[in-house]
């Protein structure tokens, strides 16, 4: 594993005590604000557990994704990448792009440092100078043509989530006695990946049936976590069947 020098640790203990203090400014706002309007103390309450649940549960496979990374990055920096915004997938990608994940040298390193920062940057950029501006458009596109930009909108939604669902589908099935190893090391077993979204699916619905049902209500908050790490469970668990 690569050496992390203590200058990295001290760049990532700011970045991660700035987005600690942009959470509890937030946070703070909005309690006063909910107190101001006179809400519900109940109701802000389980809105905040609710929150930090939903914050909590998906963060798993990212720790999980900075086990992966820190092989070929040090310790530091897949930390200070993922604590702010990032992917697993589009990481290992862009490591994979800067020979990261074949050759560790410094220079391989820093390529993928300035590839997994510099990039990512135009995102937040563009919303801070013109997503206002987007917005707004968008507000009076949807005023004057209200069916066509729900059509539309539609359409991307039904497009994206069929293309996801194919994705990890086929590729299930075509990775069934075929195991695939990427660059990274990571293996992908397609009996996996099936019994895994065919896991996911049973246990959301599940949920499902015990909110409408049984009339369980406090089980609207916990399906979703209830899902992942059900899922996930039950894939770790098929692993030693199939590896």
């Amino acid at each position: 594993m690569p050496e992390s020098f203590v200058s990295i640790y001290v760049l990532g203990a700011i970045i991660a005590a700035i987005i600690i203090a942009m959470s509890v400014v937030f946070l703070v706002k909005a309690a006063r604000r909910a107190k101001a309007i006179g809400m519900d103390k109940k109701i802000v309450t389980e809105t905040i557990k609710n929150s930090a649940l939903f914050s909590i549960i998906p963060s798993i496979p990212i720790v999980i994704g900075i086990g992966i990374m820190m092989q070929f990055l040090g310790l530091a920096i897949p930390w200070i990448r993922l604590s702010v915004i990032g992917a697993l997938q589009y990481e290992i990608l862009a490591m994979d792009q800067a020979g990261v994940t074949t050759a560790t040298d410094n220079t391989a390193i820093a390529t993928a440092c300035v590839v997994m920062t510099i990039s990512i940057i135009t995102g937040p950029l563009f919303n801070a100078i013109f997503y206002k501006k987007y917005q707004n458009k968008l507000l009076e596109l949807q005023e004057k043509n209200e069916r066509k930009m729900n059509a539309i909108t539609g359409a991307l939604l039904g497009g994206m989530l069929a293309g996801i669902m194919s994705a990890i589908i086929m590729g299930g099935f075509f990775g069934i006695n075929a195991p695939v190893t990427d660059a990274s090391g990571i293996t992908t077993y397609g009996e996996i990946t099936l019994i895994t979204l065919a896991a996911s699916v049973i246990l959301m619905g599940l949920c499902g049936v015990i909110l409408l049902v049984f009339k369980q209500k406090w089980i609207e908050s916990y399906a979703l976590p209830i899902s992942i790490l059900g899922s996930l469970a039950i894939a770790f668990a098929f692993i030693p069947v199939f590896a």
